[in-house]
């Protein structure tokens, strides 16, 4: 009896560890747009227990591009005759054949992108020829908050850092949204279908997403 419950126990434990690890995304692609620069893309991504995923991109493309001070802060403009990146993955949402995957930049040849945030979007069409795998990224910089709402009448604002769930009382299949919304870059901050897959003009790797 107690060797059936054991080998139970692991059944179980092995069907639980096989479906933390079941969403993957990877692959490697090079690829030309309407510039005629290289961009190559390597990566690899998987879920992990509790909604995280694990893993890391690397991104590289030739094309001359110019560091612009955007913030307004002073820093002076720099053209870089090519750049990469490397990035760390903590999260992806995978629906049928796509793959939303976020992290953050850890190591850049333009030091103003190190901390930033990177969305990564791909598609598997499988061996399919006529519709070939596709990607789209991009690099983004948080909003940072200095300031904290709360009553103006109140010396001490009991609601301050508090947080809940709104959701609707006359559906009971409706999970609700946790609030304040986490206003970070990440997979669930824009749409799926907000997400425009590059046109590239000639292309070669593979990428797949196994949901």
């Amino acid at each position: 009896m107690k060797t059936r419950r054991f080998i139970s126990t692991l059944a179980l434990l092995c069907l639980a560890c096989g479906a933390a690890a079941a969403q993957t995304a990877g692959g490697s692609y090079q690829f030309t747009l309407e510039d005629g620069r290289t961009k190559y893309v390597e990566f690899d991504a998987s879920a992990q227990t509790g909604g995280a995923a694990a893993g890391s991109m690397f991104f590289s493309d030739d094309a001359p591009v110019t560091d612009q001070d955007v913030d307004g802060v002073g820093d002076p403009e720099t053209t870089y005759p090519g750049f990469y990146f490397r990035a760390v993955f903590d999260d992806m949402q995978v629906t049928d054949n796509t793959a939303v995957i976020s992290g953050t930049v850890r190591d850049s040849s333009i030091t103003g992108l190190i901390g930033r945030r990177v969305l990564l979007t791909v598609e598997d069409n499988g061996d399919n020829t006529r519709v070939p795998d596709r990607l789209t990224w991009g690099v983004y910089a948080d909003l940072k908050k200095d300031w904290t709402p709360s009553d103006a009448e109140l010396r001490e604002d009991p609601g301050v850092g508090m947080t809940w769930t709104a959701s609707d009382s006359e559906r009971r299949d409706d999970q609700g949204v946790r609030m304040p919304l986490d206003d970070s870059i990440g997979v669930r901050t824009f749409p799926l279908a907000s997400y425009e897959f590059v046109v590239n003009t000639t292309g070669t790797g593979d990428i797949f997403v196994r949901p």
